[in-house]
């Protein structure tokens, strides 16, 4: 069954925006893990409450 994945694309372009271009450039890779987790983090709790 086809489905749209707008709103994935939405949040992989965000999330592109606000971790990878703005803190970049990354030297290790750790160091994009450990920024990937804290967005992912803020996404979850903070993001969504604002919505709310």
């Amino acid at each position: 069954m086809p489905y749209d994945n707008a709103m994935a694309e939405s949040v992989i372009g965000l999330y592109k925006t606000e971790v990878i271009n703005k803190q970049g450039p990354w030297r290790h890779r750790q160091a994009v893990e450990f920024a990937s987790l804290a967005w992912v983090d803020w996404f979850n709790n903070e993001a969504a409450a604002v919505n709310l």
